[in-house]
């Protein structure tokens, strides 16, 4: 009877359509009260600890520093520098304003670590450049949304940072491991656009070695962003949250002293808009946490452990199957709360087939990355249905051609497992 009233509570409250966290904290609640997993007069005690806790952990204040980097960079001229450069160097290929668009995705996304920052920040550049030249919406359009996507697969990534505090893993370590799928997929979609272009006989442009040029010395100091992120967490001089501090600094300077468009408007704005987003995300984080704790106290990672050797799964068999259910579990779920709830529910399970955290820990990211663009739930998918004033079938149309290339490289990460 209390779990009917339960999902009763859920499903009016989706209807209502109020926020995920609201939803995520209430069924927490909810069940933690129904199944008495700690005494009823310390309950409200544990659970503050708990958030406490989670909201303790020092790789969580990368967060805003890496929302605050994407934010000053696309309101700047970071973006714009980063934009023009691959535009100057690919834009003469078939279909090559497509490929600029999703080579700006990979070279953003390796600075902000944010998915819908680094397709709003290139999509606000290059999509109105594709409709002025003739693209078709659906490649320019999907060329924006699903390359936007790779801002969470690219390091720094923040689902990444969130996956290694609940996996208790090396975030370094994930960084690295996710570089090369990153690149796969980045360049995967380029292929595509560029095929695209071909079969569509598109406009090219005229190839201007001089424009060429000073397009990569603007570009040239935003370009050391990554290498100065990475090298410096692999050189061993700061870890992840020393560096987005020493990232954020870096792209403030820039926009100060090398592009000097920086005013006091735009970094107020920057900051409004990057504190808007850290509340989000640490609500959603800290009620998808309590959930996660209840599943953990509830033994469900015990029971999801016993019955994948009850099945005698193979590793690449198991790995399959987690990707079939946070593809579902992506329809439905934001990529931070699909982290949080399925994380301690497998991850036992991956360890008991010696299954790297590392390697389910970038299966997880690029299966969740699709997750952004598939209906009902997908972020990507709302912002560029707002940003981009499209409707939703347009964006789902567009979208899939590209879809296929991550689904492609998930599906070879499972493979090789």
């Amino acid at each position: 009877m209390k779990g009917s009233l339960i999902g009763a509570g859920a499903l009016l409250l989706i209807a209502l359509g109020v926020p995920l966290f609201v939803l995520l904290g209430f069924l927490s609640v909810g069940l933690f009260g129904l199944y008495e997993l700690l005494p009823p007069e310390s309950l409200a005690e544990a659970l503050t600890k708990y958030i406490l806790e989670t909201v303790a952990k020092p790789a969580l204040l990368s967060i805003p520093l890496y929302i605050l980097l994407g934010a000053v960079m696309s309101k700047g001229q970071t973006a714009r520098a980063l934009t023009d450069l691959m535009e100057a160097w690919v834009g003469w290929v078939p279909g090559g304003l497509a490929a600029a668009t999703i080579l700006s995705c990979m070279a953003f996304g390796a600075i902000s670590g944010s998915s819908p920052v680094t397709m709003v920040a290139v999509g606000s550049i290059l999509y109105p450049a594709m409709q002025r030249a003739g693209y078709p919406d659906s490649l320019a359009l999907g060329a924006v949304v699903v390359g936007g996507s790779l801002g969470i697969l690219i390091p720094p990534s923040i689902p990444m940072i969130v996956y290694g505090i609940m996996a208790r893993t090396d975030i370094e370590k994930l960084f690295l491991a996710s570089v090369k799928p990153g690149l796969w997929a980045g360049f995967g979609m380029v292929l595509v656009a560029v095929g695209w272009g071909m079969l569509a006989k598109l406009p090219r442009r005229t190839f201007q070695l001089r424009v060429a040029l000073g397009a990569f010395i603007r570009a040239l100091p935003a370009l050391g962003l990554p290498g100065l992120v990475l090298g410096g967490i692999y050189g061993g001089l700061y870890n992840v949250t020393e560096a987005a501090a020493v990232a954020a600094a870096y792209v403030l300077l820039l926009e100060i002293g090398f592009y000097r468009r920086l005013r006091w408007g735009i970094l107020r704005d920057s900051l409004a808009e990057a504190a808007t987003a850290l509340g989000s995300i640490m609500a959603i984080v800290l009620m998808a946490a309590l959930l996660s704790y209840f599943l953990v106290l509830a033994e469900l990672p015990f029971w999801v452990q016993e019955w994948v050797e009850g099945q005698a799964l193979s590793r690449m068999s198991f790995l399959v199957l987690v990707m079939g259910v946070l593809l579902m579990a992506g329809m439905f779920m934001d990529t931070l709360s699909a982290i949080l709830v399925f994380v301690p529910a497998l991850l036992p399970a991956a360890q008991a087939l010696d299954i790297s955290p590392v390697l389910l820990g970038v299966l997880f990211i690029i299966t969740l990355e699709i997750g952004y663009i598939t209906p009902p739930v997908g972020l990507n998918l709302f912002v560029a249905m707002g940003y981009f004033h499209r409707p939703m079938g347009a964006v789902v149309r567009a979208s899939w051609p590209y879809l296929l290339v991550l689904l492609g490289v998930a599906l070879s990460l499972a493979l090789m497992g």
